[in-house]
């Protein structure tokens, strides 16, 4: 008989059921400890945040019922989430000039709907428009190449 005929193909190690458990639990571990990791991150830059934010400042709002933007002094204000006492919410409030209570966020930028909602920020995002180069445009392709 032939070497070709007696060689038997062997599975590979890393297909093994033993070997494919091991190595999605350490996949597992390593993703778990890096979530972690990220997460106290995440709580150091918003203690960070809070201690840098001051007490009192003037700063713009967008009144919702007004649809007005305006400037005015604010106070800051903390709440404590009592259920977790480590995850806390801090915002800018004040009034506007019709009376309605206006407010921005300090640790949730994100969720601040004045960025959505104000129209200086629109206009102000408008004025870059002209000077940002558009696909239709003839030098895109040499700045940035085709598809």
């Amino acid at each position: 008989m032939s070497d070709v005929l007696r060689h038997t193909p062997k599975p590979l190690v890393e297909e093994h059921y033993h070997i494919t458990e091991l190595i999605n639990a350490q996949e597992k571990r390593s993703a778990d400890r890096k979530y972690h990791r990220n997460r106290l991150k995440e709580l150091e830059d918003r203690e960070t945040t809070l201690a840098d934010s001051k007490p009192v400042t003037i700063t713009d709002f967008y009144c919702d019922r007004c649809g007005m933007d305006f400037k005015a002094q604010a106070v800051r204000q903390i709440e404590v989430d009592w259920t977790n006492s480590t995850q806390k919410v801090a915002y800018y409030k004040t009034k506007c000039s019709a009376g309605h209570w206006c407010q921005r966020l300090i640790t949730d930028k994100h969720k601040d709907s004045f960025w959505t909602k104000s129209k200086l920020v629109a206009k102000d995002r408008g004025r870059g428009f002209a000077d940002t180069i558009q696909p239709f445009e003839t030098n895109f392709n040499l700045l940035y190449g085709k598809r």
